[in-house]
């Protein structure tokens, strides 16, 4: 039996919407093959909103929720119109709240609309049952690398945050510090939507006063299960250099020593993939720093650029399924869970 799904990421750093329909067929294990991806540039209005939706009074943010799902239906009708045969549509929204001690984590992106316009069942709000289990809901790409990639034993995620995940006798993960929400912002500072390679943060110095107050932040002495809402890296960009090469350097080196610190036990074969694979300065750092039982890879382009939202298209295979989808073992729930809420055309 075969499946065809169209996984859809909207990731907290709004550098793009990534997408890609992806056939799974199973023998021994789950196998896939990525049919086609692409990452889509938000238009600049929704992009504001987007950035803005924290803020926005209840009204509004149901209205952004709707038309930011609109746009997804309408781009995505226009993409597969040769790929008529898609089985489902999976999509983790653009996150606006994560609070699991609040019980509530919030993703916008309307998926009863997307189902509307495409004719296609749309699986989305994959977090809030967990956090209902007394879970943290994140981070949930875990299951599915234990799934698709079990060759692998270590996986390391730099997207707006980045999360690790070990896969030994259970699977453990947790959100490491944010990354490449903070790197941009430094780059944008110097006119640069991103740090292309890392060399803004190569030509930058380390300034200690700022590395001493990030180690200090309470969250990176907590133990697993532990997750980051968008909200929490203002803390992070409290106290930073004048200079944001110097901010972009000195981020550089604690999120590396971060990284190395929570894989300190580890050992094995670590996949490296998000935007932030392509950040040459900071790999190097990280190669430099790690423990050398640690073989880290970087994987070819398709799966650094995409890993997430195929995971999010087998997520929502799992839930169609009616199988176990979220690990208790990551999130700290009471049980593991199928999760997912299916909408029909």
């Amino acid at each position: 039996m075969e499946y065809r799904v169209i996984g859809i990421m909207s990731g907290s750093s709004l550098d793009g919407l990534d997408l890609c329909l992806v056939r799974f067929f199973k023998d021994s294990h789950w196998q896939f093959e990525i049919e086609f991806s692409n990452t889509l540039t938000l238009p600049p209005e929704i992009k504001t909103q987007l950035n803005l939706s924290p803020t926005l009074p209840v009204l509004e943010l149901h209205s952004l929720d709707m038309e930011y799902g609109g746009w997804i239906g309408n781009e995505l009708l226009t993409m597969f119109k040769d790929f008529p045969n898609a089985d489902l549509i999976a999509i983790h929204g653009h996150t606006v709240f994560h609070e699991p001690k609040l019980e509530l984590s919030i993703q916008i992106g309307n998926g009863q609309k997307i189902a509307q316009i495409t004719g296609i069942p749309v699986i989305d709000n994959f977090r809030t049952k967990d956090i209902l289990l007394g879970g943290q809901g994140a981070p949930l790409v875990p299951f599915g690398e234990s799934k698709l990639f079990p060759e692998f034993g270590l996986f390391l995620n730099l997207g707006g945050i980045a999360n690790v995940s070990i896969h030994q006798q259970t699977v453990n993960a947790w959100d490491v510090a944010p990354c490449n929400q903070v790197f941009n912002y430094f780059s944008k500072k110097l006119g640069r939507e991103y740090d292309a390679g890392g060399q803004l943060a190569r030509s930058g110095s380390l300034n200690r006063d700022w590395l001493s107050y990030l180690e200090a932040l309470d969250f990176f002495s907590k133990e697993p299960p532990k997750s980051l809402s968008n909200q929490w890296t203002q803390k992070v960009l409290e106290h930073h250099p004048s200079d944001p090469r110097d901010s972009l350097h000195t981020y550089c080196v604690f999120l590396a020593e971060q990284i190395s610190r929570d894989l300190k036990q580890a050992q094995g074969k670590l996949m490296i993939t998000g935007g932030g694979a392509y950040n040459d300065f900071f790999i190097e750092t990280l190669k430099s720093i790690s423990d050398k039982e640690i073989e880290i890879y970087l994987p070819k382009t398709k799966i650094i650029d995409f890993k997430e939202a195929l995971v999010f298209a087998f997520l929502g295979l799992m839930r169609l399924l009616g199988e176990v989808n979220i690990l208790c073992s990551v999130t700290g729930a009471r049980r593991d869970s199928v999760s997912g809420i299916l909408h029909q055309p």
